[in-house]
């Protein structure tokens, strides 16, 4: 019973899944805005994982219940398996060509964003280790 709620009735793996996916989208958008800082009248853009998991847990307090089988019932995934990047545009000030992007503000938002990318990793390789212990009986490492 505890391998099937660890495995299957969990919504971590698919938070750690969307994690991974908006932190790779999110780097593609930060690179774009660096390899745009001299364009004319580009605006960056941004977008913002924690913001819009925490909109998904708050339209979901309510427990929706969906049938997986005819014998049970468990919490549906649907909010957050439909959880795409939002990208919005930044409302730093623009130069005189009216490009808005802060080199320095970019290095560091992609720096922490490659921070973010190996925690969600590392944070599924715990994930892979304690349900490997779990099957397995076995001490975590």
């Amino acid at each position: 019973m505890l391998i099937d709620k660890l495995l299957f009735s969990d919504q971590t793996p698919l938070v750690l899944k969307k994690g991974l996916d908006f932190q790779s989208s999110r780097n593609l958008m930060l690179s774009t805005n660096i390899s745009n800082m001299e364009t004319p009248d580009f605006k960056a853009h941004d977008i913002n994982f924690e913001q819009q998991l925490q909109e998904v847990i708050k339209s979901s307090n309510q427990l929706s219940v969906r049938s997986t089988n005819s014998k049970h019932f468990g919490p549906s995934n649907d909010a957050l398996k439909g959880l795409e990047p939002l990208p919005f545009e930044l409302k730093d000030p623009s130069k005189s060509n009216g490009n808005n992007v802060n080199i320095d503000k970019e290095m560091g938002k992609l720096a922490e964003n490659q921070i973010m990318y190996t925690a969600f990793i590392q944070l599924m390789m715990k994930r892979g280790s304690t349900v490997r212990s779990a099957v397995t009986e076995s001490a975590q490492r």
